[in-house]
């Protein structure tokens, strides 16, 4: 029997999140439809990812680019986001508008209005998105404000927030609790050493968490991945203490912004040098690279072709 790990993949950032419930194996699948039953609170039986991602053209575009896009029960959709920080943006507008193009998404011209189907844009956030109220799982739609009648439940937006799950370290206690509330703490802790007889425990209360965890011991061996997350952390600790820095000195708000797009070169270069390192471990193809540091296919291409070449030089 292995040895427990020494370090765990944090499923809480988006690569890993979505490399959970999207692997071509029978476990990430039980794990995804687990996921989606406990978050819309009724069964999934089968649940197809589909790849409808806009591709960012660079690093800091807004585009419309979620984690995981699927279909499952006659047409009805759901797009599952992993919201790693707030990044003082309005997300409550933001998820509405990905939930009322996911709907626009499903209405074929000369459909039926009454063959409409249900559309779910899930979120899981790390952070507290409503500071006024202590429940960690919405399920918003849309109703009369003022006695809460329901409209069609075509259009759903469900958040699930973790900093606010209630500590539970006994496994009687565990099994008690809601799927998603059970999926809330696997994700929360999955990648804290000090929990796993507490994660062991959990997974076998739950099928799919049990297979989340597997695959989630799988990936955990994916070198290149560390890489990736180390980027990623990274990326946010530059980021945060530039920002820092600027209010401490009281900077001009247009200042602050010429820090931010300072460390936005930096994070840049930091993406060339991950690029450079997967190319020459042999660790994934160009685009998987790409997708992976978020760089243009064709700057990951053309790295390739110059370390191909015995041309690749260290940036300065």
């Amino acid at each position: 029997m292995a040895g427990k790990p020494t370090r765990i993949l944090n499923p809480r950032l988006d690569p890993n999140f979505k490399a959970i419930f999207t692997q071509d194996t029978e476990d990430s699948r039980k794990a995804l439809r687990s996921f989606l039953s406990a978050a819309i609170g009724r069964e999934v039986e089968t649940a197809t990812v589909v790849n409808t991602e806009i591709p960012k053209v660079y690093d800091i575009q807004r585009g419309i680019n979620y984690d995981i896009n699927c279909t499952f029960a006659d047409g009805e959709k759901a797009q599952v986001e992993m919201q790693s920080w707030d990044e003082g943006y309005a997300y409550g507008k933001r998820a509405e508008y990905y939930a009322a193009r996911l709907l626009s998404s499903v209405i074929d011209v000369g459909n039926d209005w009454d063959k409409i189907p249900q559309v779910y844009q899930i979120s899981v956030l790390d952070f507290r998105f409503d500071k006024t109220n202590e429940q960690p799982i919405h399920h918003y739609i849309m109703c009369d404000r003022s006695d809460g009648a329901k409209l069609t439940e075509r259009l759903n937006v469900i958040f699930m927030e973790l900093p606010k799950i209630p500590k539970t370290e006994g496994i009687e206690d565990v099994k008690t609790l809601p799927s998603v509330i059970k999926w809330c703490k696997f994700l929360k802790e999955a990648d804290n050493l000090e929990k796993q007889d507490f994660i062991s425990n959990l997974a076998q209360t739950e099928e799919g968490i049990m297979a989340a965890e597997n695959t989630l011991t799988k990936i955990n061996m994916d070198e290149w991945r560390w890489i990736i997350q180390g980027q990623i952390e990274g990326k946010k600790r530059d980021y945060t203490s530039g920002l820092l820095a600027a209010e401490r000195r009281g900077v001009a708000k247009g200042i602050e912004q010429g820090i931010a797009k300072g460390i936005e070169r930096g994070v840049q270069q930091n993406a060339r040098e991950n690029a450079r390192n997967l190319l020459k471990m042999n660790l994934g193809t160009a685009e998987q690279i790409a997708q992976a540091v978020s760089l243009p296919l064709e700057e990951v291409l053309a790295l390739k072709d110059e370390l191909e070449n015995g041309k690749l030089k260290t940036e300065i």
